[in-house]
């Protein structure tokens, strides 16, 4: 896997910037407005792009492709999810959601614990997922617990 040539190794970095990308865009910038169309004042209108953060989300993306089918790929992919939804939390967590009405300004705290719940739940279970997939890439003697899962399914 690490001898590709040229074209090949230029067609994954691509792709892991790509990937990257994506989780920063879903994580960092998506999400949050969500919250900020909910009515959270204090999440920018504008998102600014945190260049280091979004720098770290492509390197990882990148690594991950590159590292492809070894054990580091699974590690880095589930670095990259579970790093999104840690700066997901950073920016909206605790933040007051104002209302504008002809009777005047009222800032509700309204727990924004199901949302974030859910966006965590689903990062943990795609984190699961890879682990048991590499569970079933080393063993592939066992039966596959990625197999019963997706039977449950």
């Amino acid at each position: 896997m690490f001898l590709l040539s040229a074209s090949q190794r230029s067609r994954e970095i691509l792709s892991g910037i790509v990937i990257g990308l994506i989780y920063y865009l879903i994580y960092v910038i998506i999400l949050p407005q969500i919250h900020r169309l909910l009515g959270v004042e204090k999440v920018s209108e504008s998102p600014s792009i945190d260049i280091t953060l979004a720098a770290f989300f492509l390197a990882i993306g990148v690594l991950a492709n590159m590292t492809r089918g070894t054990i580091y790929s699974f590690i880095l992919n589930a670095l990259l999810k579970i790093l999104g939804l840690l700066a997901y939390l950073h920016i909206v967590y605790n933040k007051p959601i104002t209302l504008y009405t002809s009777g005047g300004i009222y800032t509700v705290y309204i727990n924004p614990d199901p949302f974030i719940f859910t966006i965590s739940i689903w990062t943990l279970a795609t984190v699961l997922i890879d682990i048991l997939a590499i569970i079933e890439r080393l063993r592939p003697a066992l039966p596959g617990a990625l197999a019963y899962i997706r039977e449950a399914l």
